[in-house]
């Protein structure tokens, strides 16, 4: 089909929609709010039952995933906030000082998986 013919189609199909839907603006408002609102909560239940299999499908690795992003995201702030200026210097300083205060050092995520060190190697060629 000539992309004219599309074209004329679709502004057609959406014409008589935009017809429609002022008709019935003027007509009945009423069952018009009652559909949208129909439709948002039919929508509405299905992101959160997206949401729910999401989350259980991903679990403890997501979670973690969202704690990193956000600590990166929170460097990432701090960096760019971060000016030549004076008077950003010293207030960074000043930040700093107040937070090293504050938190408190959370335990690593990372593990440490123990080696054969002690053991020698079985090597036939040397």
């Amino acid at each position: 089909m000539n992309r004219r013919v599309v074209n004329g189609i679709v502004l057609a199909i959406i014409l008589l929609g935009a017809i429609g839907f002022i008709s019935t603006l003027l007509s009945d408002p009423l069952w018009l709010l009652k559909q949208i609102a129909i439709y948002a909560a039919i929508a509405g239940i299905i992101y959160l039952i997206y949401r729910m299999v999401m989350k259980r499908k991903l679990g403890k690795e997501y979670s973690s995933y969202a704690r990193a992003a956000k600590r990166s995201k929170r460097r990432f702030d701090d960096r760019s906030t971060r000016g030549s200026n004076v008077r950003n210097i010293a207030h960074a300083k000043k930040s700093a000082k107040t937070s090293a205060i504050k938190k408190k050092r959370q335990p690593s995520h990372l593990t440490v998986i123990e080696g054969k060190k002690g053991k020698k190697k079985n090597r036939a060629f040397f």
